[in-house]
């Protein structure tokens, strides 16, 4: 075993993070809580996790709930592509009868790239593979001091060469863990905590004096501004909630009617749209409800919100449905919903 693996492992026994799925590292556990640490922080995560395993203990019991349920547990976890795509991973796995136990087999379920499939297959099944997310990819970049951006391309196939040499067979789910806790406790993005680096010695970037320079990375695009309306209309006290489709932004989640206003389109026009879109209100008087702002990962909201009251005698239209906020068992909703419900009930 290589040295640094050593110390890697020997400092990870004593210092590694207590994580509920740590715990007891099935497939199942792994996975899903694999798919739930994609883009989000461990401390959000663990609820979500947790609140999972009590209504679904199995993942034969996850497969049969009706995604509007799986998608209500996971409100407010974000990226909701994440929470259909378990949804329907766990029908695959179901119907095969166990989670595969290759990396192959498990890139063949919905959500599942190679990171994960990685991370799974040397977690669960003990697997030899390297598992590559940003953690290790920032963590190699500064031992190896690799002055090349990591995302792709050759700085990317050195830190896989430099994983791949220090390996230890056998126990790649220790060693994948143990830099993921690395990344997270010591090597942090900035002011990264190189007297407690168990690795400091054999990290070139810091020999250099290079540790907080890297890895080299490309400026984010900044969230791209969009304008757009909702709608919140109401009745006796029951609010009507739309379903997106299934395909695209918030998929499949519920929330007050909105749209994005077009380019060259006014905000009163986008209104007018909006509402004429929805059989029944074209007589409503409509009121100005002051704004809200909500971030998705590309784009930022600018929300100009109304509120009509409907007839009494008004059906609902399809794919939407009343709803009285205090209801306990409502719909899947979106965070920007609870922002908007936030905001005006």
């Amino acid at each position: 075993m290589h040295s640094t693996t050593r110390r890697l492992l020997d400092w990870y026994q004593t210092h590694g993070r207590d994580l509920p799925w740590r715990r007891d590292p099935t497939p199942y556990h792994t996975w899903l809580s694999e798919i739930m640490l994609q883009q989000t922080r461990v401390e959000t995560v663990i609820p979500y996790y947790e609140r999972f395993l009590v209504r679904f203990p199995t993942v034969e019991q996850l497969a049969a709930a009706p995604l509007d349920e799986v998608l209500g547990l996971w409100a407010g976890l974000g990226y909701y592509r994440r929470a259909r795509n378990l949804h329907a991973a766990a029908a695959q796995v179901a119907a095969l009868g166990a989670f595969p136990a290759s990396e192959a087999g498990l890139r063949a379920l919905a959500g599942v790239g190679d990171y994960t499939a990685a991370a799974i297959a040397s977690i669960a099944f003990g697997c030899d593979a390297v598992a590559v997310d940003g953690n290790l990819r920032r963590v190699v970049a500064r031992l190896a001091a690799i002055e090349l951006s990591v995302q792709a391309g050759p700085g990317a196939a050195r830190v896989r060469r430099w994983l791949e040499d220090k390996l230890p067979s056998g126990r790649a789910g220790d060693f994948n863990q143990a830099l993921m806790d690395i990344g997270a406790t010591v090597c942090s993005p900035r002011a990264p905590r190189c007297s407690a680096c168990p690795l400091a010695s054999d990290c070139q970037a810091h020999g250099q004096g290079l540790a907080e320079l890297l890895p080299v990375t490309a400026p984010r695009a900044a969230p791209r501004p969009v304008q757009a309306v909702a709608l919140l209309v109401v009745r006796d006290g029951a609010l009507l909630l739309s379903q997106r489709p299934a395909q695209g932004l918030l998929a499949g989640l519920w929330g007050p009617p909105d749209r994005v206003v077009a380019e060259g389109e006014t905000t009163q026009a986008a209104l007018d749209a909006l509402k004429a879109g929805i059989p029944g209100l074209a007589g409503g008087a409509v009121e100005p409800a002051g704004q809200v702002e909500h971030v998705f990962s590309h784009q930022r909201w600018c929300v100009q919100v109304s509120i009509l009251t409907a007839q009494e005698a008004w059906s609902e239209p399809p794919a939407c449905r009343w709803w009285r906020p205090a209801q306990a068992d409502g719909p899947p909703l979106s965070r920007l919903a609870e922002k908007l419900l936030e905001r005006n009930f």
